[in-house]
């Protein structure tokens, strides 16, 4: 029996001599889950802000491309002229997808044309598009930067 008391008082000698020398821990500051919480939200604006100035910032997005329909005629059930006006930055060039579409809105012609740079923001162009019959609408479905 004494052996075990030396042993427990060896390991509290031990402990003792820990704390001695280390100290104890220290208590728990009340502000460090507040500090953890203004950490995340600095680090989720930083990300916000570097996607807006990612995105909104910088070289021209596709997004900056307007396109809108002057006209259309069909010249036969087979062909239409579409006059389009698409608005860009200066000097932007850009590719356009045009539709053709019937009465129940369903796609009787398309057609990807090339848009050139020009000096001014704003340019009237005209494709001729071929049908798979006679169409009753057409529009720009979308351009993009190439």
């Amino acid at each position: 029996m004494s052996a075990e008391r030396e042993t427990r008082a060896d390991t509290a000698a031990t402990s003792a001599d820990l704390v001695d020398r280390y100290g104890t821990r220290a208590p728990r500051s009340e502000k460090k889950p507040e500090r953890w919480i203004w950490m995340v939200v600095g680090i989720f604006v930083i990300a916000v802000v570097a996607f807006w100035a990612t995105t909104t910032v910088g070289p021209v997005s596709s997004s900056a491309i307007r396109a809108d329909t002057v006209r259309f005629s069909i010249v036969d059930d087979a062909n239409v002229s579409f006059d389009y006006r698409i608005t860009a930055p200066a000097g932007t060039e850009a590719t356009c997808a045009i539709e053709i579409r019937d009465e129940q809105q369903a796609v009787v012609g398309w057609d990807i044309v090339d848009v050139p740079a020009t000096d001014g923001a704003s340019q009237v162009l005209n494709a001729q598009v071929r049908t798979t019959k006679a169409g009753t609408t057409a529009l720009v479905k979308e351009c993009w930067l190439p």
